[in-house]
């Protein structure tokens, strides 16, 4: 069964008998109007999912996958990604039981359905085979990710993660303000903080060094877009800020005590590539 929505297909079916010891690439293109070099594209991607009888889903990603009769097959095909897209995910600080990475604007912190080639996790799963993410960034907010390499670790991290972390980022936002202050507009029932500082105003944007006390998802975009001040470059919220640059927000500093040994850990980008 082929579900066809702005483009995007989902191709869901069991396979027959006569597709037992089959290549998964033919059993698919059998199965849908996708050529075989786009389909083997796909699973590169890690958009192909195969379940065998009674077994949990997984990710198809070798040509020479075969299929078996019964066995559940989905792709997800999304035309607008580029299947060919690479992103650089440097490495800020490591130890080893967790790494903090650089997550660039335009990245995905993890995979969907539709592929997670291009993904943070992806990236770490591969280097350095178990990966558990502990924060995550918007697609487009370029910043710090920190992964753990073990079950343990993510859990520790994560228990701190609230009251224990320093969070830091940096923003423009569109119009003048000035001064400091709290925003604590309730996300989806939930609280929600946010302490900012105004460092300089150009032309109609502010600077603003900011600073998460809660971590809900798009807290800052919601945050300075319902002050009437929102990012520039923000594609969802706020008007008048399209920006080509894009998004103008950065998670830029972490700091914390390390659970294991208690050392303790400031991890900061790069000068050049913070925004003032």
């Amino acid at each position: 069964m082929t579900l066809i929505n702005s483009n995007k297909q989902i191709i869901k079916f069991t396979c027959a008998a006569e597709d037992d010891g089959v290549l998964l690439v033919d059993t698919v293109a059998k199965n849908s109007s996708l050529s075989k070099s786009l389909i083997k594209k796909l699973m590169v991607n890690g958009s192909v999912f195969q379940c065998f009888k009674g077994r949990k889903r997984k990710n198809a990603r070798k040509a020479k996958n075969t299929v078996k009769s019964g066995d559940m097959i989905e792709c997800y095909y999304d035309p607008s990604i580029d299947l060919d897209q690479e992103f650089q995910f440097n490495v800020i600080y490591e130890n080893q039981n967790y790494g903090i990475y650089h997550k660039p604007s335009g990245a995905m912190t993890e995979g969907t359905n539709f592929g997670d080639k291009t993904s943070l996790f992806r990236h770490v799963e591969k280097r350095k085979r178990y990966a558990y993410l502990v924060n995550r960034l918007d697609r487009e907010t370029e910043g710090l990710v920190v992964v753990a390499y073990n079950s343990k670790t993510q859990n520790l991290l994560q228990q701190m993660w609230r009251d224990g972390v320093v969070k830091k980022y940096q923003g423009i936002v569109l119009g003048k303000i000035s001064g400091s202050g709290v925003l604590d507009k309730m996300i989806n029932n939930k609280v929600s903080k946010t302490t900012y500082t105004c460092t300089e105003t150009v032309n109609n944007h502010t600077h603003v060094e900011i600073e998460l006390a809660t971590e809900r998802k798009n807290q800052i975009r919601i945050h300075f877009a319902d002050m009437g001040n929102p990012i520039i470059g923000d594609p969802i919220y706020g008007e008048h800020n399209k920006n080509r640059k894009g998004l103008q927000l950065i998670s830029y500093s972490l700091e914390f005590t390390d659970p294991q040994s208690s050392k303790e850990i400031k991890a900061v980008l790069p000068k050049e590539r913070l925004l003032f």
